[in-house]
């Protein structure tokens, strides 16, 4: 046990404390009370003995229930004459927070408090663990990249049946389930850091409380992105800009509403997009924001993003839209040429083309095709990859005169450029009905030169017909060595010259 000591005179008043663990401000006499009021540090079973001489009737007293004169009354009270008066302290409605409790001294009808005991709280009153790490009051819990963690209840000098748990946390849901504490991080808070002093969690027995935990989040993992939807390959946008459809992932054919939208999510909002762009001899490559041309992104920087799309009266188009974490952008950005340092973060070369990598994916927003205007009208494909081949309506005045002798209207005249000797797959997009090279005397397609010479099927060119479930195209092979352009006529069963391909050859 701890004894403190107080000598109180009328005349002179000296002080002396014994205990180790307790401050004692000794203070000097003004008419029997000492100048300076004195201040004491204790904890329950600690003893606070004050020593005086009264020349007076005097009255001492606490006006705390844990300090109390013999552990049982909270004043006494005497005559003149030299007095012993020993204050108990108990753990009555002791927490977690630190208790004061004011003496005063009551000399010929004047009260003054003389000395200040403060009770230390409860440092154990509740314990806490995740994994190997225990909390106690006043520690400061630290939630990771994952938003989540579970504390276990190991201790508690009350019963755990009567904990209230309060937080002034807002980006925080606490639930409980028998011992274990689940602190979530609410799902629109997950990507912003939470650093404040002030967030902390209450633990209490009914109104007492019993500890006291500050809380930190440190947001989700510099490095991640989460796309909503998820990466988006071909992104199939309609030759008038104005809906879109996942051609890929989509097998419903679901058409929506342009702009296209996503939600971007990165710690603090901290990204930055990058476009390219898609060429088929080269592949991709970056371009700057001032050089999209199709495609307009609108980003409010707290990662919605927009795309609104252009009418499309050329060729394909075809681009991509990644977002990269500010970290990674930065460490790309730090050396050298910061465009070119991305695109070998991005693209790789695969037969001669950049390709997005694989390990990149996951960075790309969406990879943007929107169809030539007349898409609906022709299909070229090369019978190889089965890459879509550009083609445009014929301009040519000669040509179309020469196709309008034969009935085709200069709308249904086409234009394209074919590597020579490599196969194609060449669609008109006819009604079935209206083409059927499967009956003698059907459907067939025509070659001439632009002299009016006719090439031979299975001599000069391969024509191979196949059927699909809506339509028919042709395998085609040119076989015979032209340097010169050539026309194409699809022709019906009765004869009748619908539409026509000029092939320039590319040699």
């Amino acid at each position: 046990m701890k004894i403190n000591k107080i000598l109180l005179g009328f005349v002179a008043l000296s002080s002396l404390l014994l205990g180790a663990c307790n401050d004692v401000m000794p203070g000097s006499t003004t008419q029997g009370f000492p100048t300076d009021t004195l201040s004491y540090t204790v904890a329950p079973g600690d003893t606070v003995t004050i020593d005086f001489a009264a020349e007076s009737d005097w009255q001492l007293s606490s006006d705390a229930m844990w300090c109390k004169v013999d552990g049982l009354f909270l004043d006494t009270r005497g005559k003149s004459g030299n007095q012993s008066v020993s204050f108990i302290i108990s753990d009555e409605g002791q927490t977690v927070d630190v208790s004061k409790a004011s003496i005063s001294l009551r000399l010929n009808d004047e009260i003054r408090v003389i000395a200040i005991v403060t009770r230390v709280g409860i440092t154990d009153a509740m314990i806490l663990g995740s994994d190997s790490i225990n909390y106690t009051h006043g520690e400061t819990l630290t939630i990771g990249t994952s938003a989540t963690q579970a504390l276990v209840i190991r201790k508690t000098t009350f019963d755990s049946n009567n904990l209230y748990i309060s937080s002034n946390v807002d980006w925080l849901d606490i639930t409980r389930e028998d011992s274990v504490i689940t602190l979530s991080v609410k799902p629109e808070y997950q990507k912003y850091s939470q650093y404040s002093t002030t967030d902390s969690i209450c633990f209490s027995d009914r109104d007492n409380p019993m500890m006291r935990l500050n809380v930190q989040y440190v947001g989700m993992n510099a490095y991640d992105v989460i796309l909503d939807p998820a990466t988006q390959w071909d992104v199939r946008i309609a030759a008038d800009g104005k809906t879109y459809k996942d051609a890929m992932f989509d097998m419903t054919g679901t058409v929506h509403e342009a702009p296209f939208t996503s939600v971007v999510t990165v710690l603090n909002d901290e990204y930055e997009l990058y476009y390219a762009a898609y060429d088929k001899t080269t592949g991709c490559s970056l371009v700057g924001e001032d050089d999209l041309e199709w495609y307009t992104v609108e980003d409010d920087k707290k990662g919605h993003i927009s795309v609104s799309f252009g009418e499309n009266d050329g060729s394909k188009h075809i681009a991509y839209l990644f977002v990269l974490p500010q970290v990674v952008s930065d460490s790309l950005s730090a050396e050298g040429d910061k465009l070119a340092n991305i695109a070998d973060f991005l693209f790789e070369e695969v037969e001669d083309k950049a390709e997005v990598k694989f390990e990149c994916e996951k960075y790309l927003i969406a990879e943007f095709v929107q169809e030539n205007a007349l898409a609906g009208c022709f299909s070229i494909q090369d019978g190889q990859d089965l890459n879509d081949v550009d083609f445009v309506r014929e301009t040519d005045e000669q040509w179309l005169t020469i196709a309008s002798a034969r009935g085709v209207a200069a709308d249904k005249v086409f234009r394209a450029e074919l590597e020579f000797g490599l196969p194609y797959n060449v669609n008109p997009m006819l009604a079935i009905s209206a083409w059927r090279p499967d009956v003698v005397g059907g459907a067939h397609i025509e070659l001439w030169s632009k002299s009016g010479e006719q090439f031979k099927a299975d001599y000069d060119y391969r024509a191979e017909p196949a059927m699909t479930e809506d339509d028919l195209y042709y395998y085609m092979q040119l076989q015979v060595y032209l340097e010169e352009e050539y026309i194409i006529y699809f022709v019906d069963d009765q004869g009748s010259y619908l539409k026509a391909l000029v092939v320039e050859p590319i040699l």
